[in-house]
């Protein structure tokens, strides 16, 4: 039980330390490290080193009566950073077809961190499904994607084996309940979110 504690308590430090991540108009951040983000066009919290996230650009593009609403294929986008302010922009486009044309294969997303510095990523389009909704279940599309490259991420981005094996030294203190309910209300969604998967996890 103690060293439980241990793993929660550091999760809450690793959280509260993420990199926080800002979309600009017409991104948005569909799923962070293979969770769902709710908050898909606001700022929120990530954690080093490495990030994959699944972006898409859905903004009204043209001008006066021939403006509309383009919505892009999503692409698995990951990148490393460190603890910094990161800033996701997604290329200029004027009209529906220059868009259509831009996010047909390769978009030039522009990332950078707090210092100005671009940030290098690779990315991939997600693979369509057959149909007339080729995007329906992303969280499903995302997780057979991320299988297929044997990609894998522990909760919060974070070395689970390592905290697990973390024993507590004589008279180290063990972080109370009420501690930790605290700590939970500092982190985002998301992170709650990985937190309650990981606790369901250990049952």
């Amino acid at each position: 039980m103690k060293t439980k504690v241990m793993v929660v308590s550091s999760f809450f430090v690793s959280a509260v330390q993420a990199a926080t991540l800002t979309p600009s108009t017409g991104v948005e951040v569909l799923f962070i490290n293979g969770i769902k983000n709710e908050e898909k066009r606001e700022i929120v919290n990530v954690e080093a080193p490495t990030v994959q996230l699944l972006l898409r650009y859905n903004e009204k593009v043209g001008s006066g009566s021939s403006k509309k609403v383009f919505d892009s294929a999503p692409y698995v986008v990951t990148f490393n950073v460190i603890e910094s302010d990161i800033t996701i922009k997604a290329p200029k486009v004027y009209s529906y077809e220059q868009a259509r044309v831009e996010f047909k294969s390769n978009p030039m997303w522009v990332i950078t961190n707090s210092e100005g510095s671009v940030v290098s990523y690779t990315q991939a389009k997600l693979p369509p499904e057959e149909g007339f909704m080729p995007y329906y279940d992303l969280e499903t599309m995302l997780t057979k994607y991320n299988k297929a490259q044997n990609v894998s991420f522990a909760v919060g981005e974070s070395d689970l084996n390592q905290v697990n094996s973390t024993k507590f030294k004589a008279g180290q203190t063990i972080p109370s309940l009420e501690q930790l309910k605290k700590d939970y209300l500092l982190i985002n969604k998301t992170d709650r979110k990985a937190f309650q998967k990981w606790i369901i996890d250990q049952d």
